[in-house]
């Protein structure tokens, strides 16, 4: 699903995002990947209340990933520069209102 809202951000610096894309391309690139949580807003007031120690949240759609490939995209996430946690999660396995404001990879 998609937020009704006119322009979802992901509150994320311009460096961690190149990184966070070069890690999904490198680990799983057949996956479609969007990030959803509080790092996702909808309006300026969002943006001002996102932590830079804030997780970012990604899910995958489809096939559920093999093991290796999702303990190699995790284990480079937590050995990645990136100045915050990353949750990985399958999209089928969300409430349906986790998936209400997302932002595509």
């Amino acid at each position: 699903m998609s937020a009704v809202a006119e322009e979802v951000t992901l509150a994320l610096p311009a460096e961690s995002l190149a990184l966070v894309r070069a890690l999904l391309r490198q680990h799983a690139p057949e996956a479609r990947f969007f990030a959803f949580g509080s790092r996702v807003v909808g309006d300026q007031a969002g943006l001002a209340r996102v932590k830079p120690h804030s997780d970012l949240d990604l899910a995958f759609t489809g096939d559920p990933l093999p093991l290796e490939t999702l303990f190699a995209l995790r284990d480079a996430f937590s050995q990645s520069d990136l100045p915050m946690r990353v949750d990985i999660a399958q999209a089928c396995d969300l409430p349906p209102t986790w998936q209400i404001l997302t932002w595509h990879f």
